[in-house]
């Protein structure tokens, strides 16, 4: 009795429980709304198990996933209520008019939310509330098999996961594994979809909305600068994780061997990317003139001959370029900096390939 009351509580506008005993049957009804039928209530009740055996509750209309059995009611109530919210820009439906608002603030660019420490910025405050622990969370949880520290053993978990190759879901289409939701929902929207995010200054798509999100920070007037410095070789980069996946080339921490030339490289994807080298292989093709690269970047940057765009611009004079490590070289001319030394004379340029031509010199 005191499940079905429970259970009454939970039931969104519209579904009728069927299935369970007269006596303690529920029923809400609006003659003026649509009505889902639960055939078996115990069966949803007990719901079903993923591939780890975990508990989950799969809705029966749109296959979107939950893991609680009150998370399931509530989003069915988008099914079944005649009061949707609906986004005006990408069209998603919200229960409410609040959680419309709350949503809406994924499609604007303003960040009001800063990090005081290293001015990160955040378009909620509860974003930057979980981001400033990270500066003063101890990393205790170490991973055994790469030495990643993580803040707690929950995180460390998750993890190890992608070492081990456990994922949490996957794609009844063409069987990829995913470790998140997001990261699932992102594959079938950009992947099986056809969905694109466009970056509002230099026109460049992406499938998944967190690379756009990650790519609009090389925009940003403190982007240019490359905030996450290699303390070994001065080398910059905009994000920590590919400083931290760099500097395990420092680390001699190449764990992944091309199988052909027995070159050693710091991650999966480099790997891919090495071994198409020995292949030959150019996936991606250019639309307009049909020339074909080896890696999305290069193509990107080869598509800005045909649109004439240039997004990175020389904050001291004005120059712009088509891609940012062009701009780097630049800015070396500004600031004097001339990191590739020779080992002969001393004397040092702004490129490594200044400094080979110039050692050919000495032969």
């Amino acid at each position: 009795m005191v499940i079905y009351y429970l259970l009454s509580r939970w039931i969104p506008e519209g579904v009728i429980l069927v299935g369970m005993p007269d006596s303690t049957a529920i029923q809400k009804e609006d003659s003026m709304k649509p009505t889902i039928i639960v055939q078996n209530v115990h069966s949803l009740a007990s719901g079903d198990t993923d591939q780890f055996g975990r508990l989950i509750f799969p809705c029966s209309l749109c296959k979107k996933i939950y893991r609680d059995q009150y998370a399931l009611y509530i989003h069915m109530s988008l099914h079944t209520s005649q009061k949707k919210f609906h986004c005006t820009v990408c069209q998603k439906v919200c229960p409410t008019m609040r959680k419309l608002k709350k949503h809406m603030v994924s499609h604007t660019s303003e960040r009001p939310y800063a990090c005081d420490l290293c001015n990160k910025k955040y378009k909620r405050s509860h974003e930057l509330v979980a981001h400033k622990k990270r500066h003063t969370a101890v990393r205790s949880h170490i991973c055994d098999i790469c030495g990643h520290a993580s803040r707690s053993a929950a995180n460390l978990k998750e993890h190890r996961r992608r070492h081990l190759q456990e994922y949490r879901f996957k794609c009844e289409l063409c069987d990829k594994g995913f470790y998140t939701k997001a990261e699932y929902e992102g594959h079938m929207g950009g992947y099986h979809r056809g969905e694109k995010h466009k970056c509002e200054t230099c026109g460049k798509e992406f499938r998944r909305k967190y690379y756009l999100v990650r790519h609009k920070i090389i925009h940003e007037p403190e982007g240019t600068a490359r905030r996450f410095p290699c303390e070994a070789c001065g080398k910059s980069f905009f994000f920590r994780s590919e400083l931290l996946n760099h500097t395990r080339s420092h680390r001699g921490e190449a764990n992944y061997i091309c199988d052909i030339c027995g070159k050693a490289v710091t991650s999966s994807a480099s790997l891919q990317t090495h071994r198409r080298i020995h292949t030959g292989e150019k996936p991606f093709v250019c639309d307009i003139c049909g020339k074909a690269f080896n890696t999305s970047k290069n193509l990107s940057v080869h598509k800005r001959s045909h649109t004439g765009v240039k997004p990175y611009t020389c904050k001291e004079c004005g120059k712009s370029f088509t891609q940012s490590s062009s701009l780097s070289i630049h800015m070396r001319y500004h600031t004097g900096e001339r990191p590739y030394e020779c080992e002969l004379c001393d004397k040092a340029f702004v490129t490594k390939t200044l400094l080979n031509i110039h050692i050919k010199n000495h032969d």
